[in-house]
C-alpha cells in the first residue's frame, strides 16, 4: 500500500494540472478512464467468444455478423440519439451516467448470455450506448477545457487516461478469461461502468449547458454546411480509421492462419497500443502543432509506414507499422474532434459527433470487411492501406 499510494497521488497531481481539477477536465478524466477500461474488458470477452473459441473458418461468419452488428447503432444515433443529445445539452451529466450505467447494466446481463444467440442483440445495445456515451463526452469537452489548453490537448489527456486504463483491464482481463472464463472478464467489466456511472453523477455542474429557451427553434444541421475546416480533418480521420479496421481482422487472421507465437502478436498488438499512447502525447504537449497540421499530416505518416511494411512484410517491419498507424490514428481524431468542437454551434455539436462517429465507424467496417476477404498474406494488407492512406492525404489536404 506504501508504493501504490505515492504513484496514485503522482496520477492525482497529473490529471489536475495546469487548471483541470479546478475546470471540471480532470473529473470528466476520471468517468472517462473507467468507461474505457470497461469497454477493453469487453472487448476482451468478446475477442474470447467470438474469435478465438472456434475454428478459423466460423470465426469468420462470426466477425461478419458482429460487423454488420457494429453498423446498426449508427442508424439510431444520427435521426434520433443525435438530436436528443443537443436538446438534452443542458442535462450532459445525467446522460453520460445513463449511458455509462445502462452499460454496465447490460454488461451484467451479457456475462450469462456468452453462449447463446442472446449476446448479439445485448451487444448491440452496448454499442448504442456506448455511442451515445463517446458523442456527449466529446460535446462536454470544451465546457470544462482549462483557460489556455487548447481542444486538441484537453481531448489528449483524456485519451491519455483512456489509453492507461484500457490497457492495464486488457491484461486483467485478460488473465481473468484465462483463470475463470469470460463471463466473469464481463462481470469485472459491468462493475467499472457502474462505477463510472456514479462518478459521472458527480460532474460539475459546467459540464451541462444552460437551459435552453423554449421558444428557440431547431436548427438544422447537415455536416458538409460547414466547409473545409471540418471536411478536411474528417476525411483524413476516416481513411486512417478504415486502415485500423482492415489491419486488426486482416493481421489477427494472418497471425493465426500461419500459428504465429505469442510473442509475434504481443510485439504488433503492443506496438499498436504504444503507438497509440505516443500520439496522444504528441497531441497533449507539443502546443504548436494544430488540428489542421495533424490531419494534413498524419495520413502522410501512415502512408510512408503502410509503404515500408508493404515492400518488406516479415520481421519487425509491420510491428513497427503497426506502432505508426497507432500514432496518426489518434493524432488524426484528435484533429477531427478540435475541428468540430471549434467550427460548430453549440446547439447542433451533438449532431456533428453523432455523424462524424458514423462515418469513423463504417469506414472501420468497410475496412475490416476487406481485411476478412484478403488472401493471408501480409503484403496484401498493407499494400490496402497504403491506398486507404494515400486517399486520405489527399482529402484532408483538399
Amino acid at each position: 500500500m506504501e508504493l501504490v499510494r505515492p504513484v496514485l497521488g503522482r496520477l492525482r497531481r497529473a490529471a489536475q494540472a495546469h487548471g483541470a481539477g479546478d475546470s471540471g477536465l480532470s473529473a470528466l478524466l476520471s468517468v472517462h478512464a473507467l468507461h474505457a477500461a470497461g469497454d477493453a474488458m469487453v472487448a476482451v470477452a468478446l475477442a474470447g467468444s467470438l474469435f478465438f473459441s472456434v475454428p478459423i473458418g466460423q470465426a469468420r461468419g462470426r466477425l461478419a455478423l458482429y460487423l454488420l452488428l457494429t453498423l446498426l447503432p449508427f442508424s439510431f444515433l444520427i435521426p434520433v440519439a443525435g438530436p436528443l443529445l443537443d436538446r438534452l445539452r443542458h442535462g450532459r451529466r445525467v446522460v453520460l451516467a445513463v449511458a455509462t450505467g445502462g452499460r454496465g447494466l447490460l454488461t451484467w446481463v451479457m456475462a450469462g448470455a456468452t453462449d447463446s444467440l442472446l449476446l448479439y442483440p445485448l451487444a448491440l445495445a452496448v454499442l448504442v450506448l456506448s455511442r451515445a456515451y463517446g458523442v456527449a463526452r466529446s460535446a462536454a469537452v470544451p465546457r470544462v477545457r482549462p483557460d489556455g489548453m487548447a481542444l486538441v490537448q484537453a481531448n489528449a489527456r483524456l485519451n491519455v487516461a483512456a489509453v492507461g486504463s484500457s490497457s492495464l483491464a486488457a491484461l486483467v482481463g485478460a488473465g481473468i478469461g484465462a483463470g475463470l472464463g469470460s463471463r466473469w472478464v464481463l462481470y469485472a467489466a459491468s462493475l467499472l461502468l457502474l462505477a463510472g456511472a456514479v462518478l459521472a453523477l458527480r460532474l460539475p455542474g459546467s459540464v451541462d449547458e444552460p437551459s435552453p429557451d423554449r421558444r428557440s427553434r431547431a436548427v438544422r444541421f447537415r455536416i458538409r454546411d460547414v466547409g473545409r475546416d471540418v471536411l478536411g480533418p474528417l476525411a483524413g480521420a476516416v481513411a486512417l480509421r478504415g486502415v485500423g479496421g482492415l489491419l486488426t481482422i486482416f493481421l489477427a487472421f494472418v497471425l493465426r492462419a500461419h500459428g504465429a507465437s505469442a510473442y509475434a502478436v504481443g510485439a504488433i498488438v503492443g506496438a499498436a497500443a504504444a503507438g497509440q499512447l505516443v500520439g496522444t502525447l504528441v497531441a497533449a504537449r507539443v502546443r504548436r502543432l494544430s488540428g489542421a497540421a495533424l490531419a494534413r499530416l498524419s495520413p502522410v505518416v501512415g502512408l510512408v509506414a503502410c509503404v515500408a511494411a508493404t515492400t518488406h512484410p516479415r520481421g519487425v517491419l509491420p510491428a513497427v507499422a503497426a506502432g505508426v498507424l497507432g500514432l496518426v490514428s489518434s493524432t488524426s481524431k484528435f484533429a477531427l474532434d478540435s475541428a468540430l468542437q471549434t467550427h460548430v454551434a453549440t446547439v447542433a455539436v451533438s449532431r456533428a459527433f453523432a455523424r462524424s462517429e458514423t462515418a469513423l465507424q463504417a469506414a472501420w467496417a468497410l475496412g475490416a470487411a476487406i481485411g476478412l476477404l484478403l488472401p493471408a498474406d501480409r503484403g496484401w494488407g498493407f499494400a490496402v492501406a497504403a491506398l486507404l492512406c494515400a486517399t486520405g492525404a489527399v482529402l484532408a489536404r483538399g
